[in-house]
Formats: structure tokens, C-alpha cells, sequence
């Protein structure tokens, strides 16, 4: 890095995190989606669901909408209030859930906030959910740019592409000098950062990513615990 001039503020690293399957085990939305809005009397619905939208789930480019369905259908009859609340719980009570947090993950997040680093999670996770999570885990000075719900309504899926667009809309602009991820999905975030981070990848998602990503890309396994 280059000397510091005189007046000049000191240059800050930004690194980028993923949050589901990178620092947190499983889908936490999905999780929210399973335990508590199709819990009860709404199981047979989401039984139902299930059955209807397969077709669509099977089918790469209709996955996004079939989830979105499920998730509108889910929701619908919640107020905006009382799904925030419900989020933030959720939130709070799966961030304490033994085995949940993938330790390795944390730890380097710690690391590079030591060292100074802006540190951004940046996931489709809805973005209640998602700083519940972050806050119960002693990371509440990292910044989160996630998906925004308006009662059962999806305002912002922050998936794909849209993570470039919706970090830029934050002030968080590439390059960056890491970027962590457990997902091709996530391409665009780590082909913008100087050394790019495959997380719990099999082979063939590793080798794909490394015929875009080349040297940079580092490949690990981190468990939970």
C-alpha cells in the first residue's frame, strides 16, 4: 500500500461477507419461513405449496419467483409491525441456536475488524432477520445490506446481480479487498474483489468459479460449531 500524504485519511479495506451458508449454517429465512409462518394450522398450505410450485422450483431460472410466492402466500395476513417483531425474534432466538453460527466465519470476520477493515454482509436474508442474527452474535458494528419486506410483500430480493446494485446504493463500491461466499449467485461479488473466497464449495462449483475468478480464488470448508 501506498505511504499515506499528509491530511490524507487512511485508506480502509472493505470486505465482503455472505451471511447464509458462509456465517450462518442453512437458509435463515427459509428457516423462518418453516418454523414460523407455515407453522400450525398453516402446515397443510405449505404441503400444498410445495406440490404446486415443484415444477417451478425444479427449473433455475423460476426458482426465484416460486419463492417468492411462497413466501408472499406465507406471510400474507401479517402486519408490518408484528412481522418485524416476529423476524427480530426469530432472529435473536436462531443467532443463540447451538451449532447454528459457523465459528471459522466469525472469526475471521473479528479478524479483519481488528485489523480495521470495513466489514459488509451482504444477503438476501431479509434484513430484519438478518441484523437480529448479526446483533446476538457481538457484531453489531458490521454493516448489512440485505432484502426488505413490506409485510408479506418483497420490496428489495438482494440476490444475484442485484447485490452489486443494492451495495453501490450503500456507499459500498468495488474493489474490494475480499469477498467471502457460498454461491455462484455471488459471481459478480467475487470476481469485484482482490481475493475471492469459496466457502463449502464442491468440486464442480469450484472449478467453474475458478475458470472466472483464476488465482484469486481461495477455496475452504468451514463447519459450524
Amino acid at each position: 500500500m501506498a505511504p499515506e500524504q499528509e491530511g490524507t485519511a487512511p485508506t480502509v479495506d472493505t470486505v465482503i461477507f455472505d451471511l447464509d451458508g458462509v456465517l450462518l449454517r442453512g437458509d435463515a429465512f427459509g428457516l423462518f419461513m418453516r418454523r414460523v409462518a407455515f407453522a400450525g394450522a398453516r402446515l397443510p398450505l405449505a404441503v400444498l405449496l410445495l406440490v404446486l410450485l415443484a415444477p417451478m422450483m425444479i427449473i433455475p431460472a423460476s426458482r426465484v419467483r416460486a419463492a417468492r410466492w411462497m413466501s408472499r402466500i406465507g406471510l400474507w395476513g401479517r402486519g408490518a409491525e408484528q412481522l418485524r417483531a416476529e423476524l427480530g425474534r426469530f432472529g435473536t432466538d436462531l443467532g443463540a441456536e447451538p451449532g447454528r453460527v459457523i465459528a471459522p466465519a466469525l472469526a475471521m470476520i473479528r479478524t479483519h475488524l481488528a485489523a480495521g477493515d470495513r466489514v459488509v454482509v451482504a444477503t438476501a436474508c431479509e434484513h430484519t432477520l438478518a441484523r437480529a442474527v448479526l446483533d446476538v452474535i457481538g457484531l453489531a458494528e458490521v454493516e448489512l445490506v440485505a432484502s426488505h419486506i413490506n409485510g408479506p410483500r418483497l420490496i428489495v430480493h438482494n440476490h444475484g446481480a442485484t447485490k452489486m446494485v443494492q451495495l453501490a446504493a450503500h456507499q459500498v463500491t468495488p474493489p474490494w479487498r475480499v469477498a467471502y461466499s457460498d454461491s455462484l449467485s455471488d459471481l459478480p461479488i467475487l470476481a469485484a474483489a482482490e481475493q475471492a473466497v469459496l466457502v463449502n464449495a464442491n468440486a464442480r462449483q469450484v472449478a467453474r468459479a475458478r475458470r472466472v475468478l483464476g488465482a484469486r480464488l481461495t477455496a475452504v470448508t468451514w463447519t459450524a460449531g
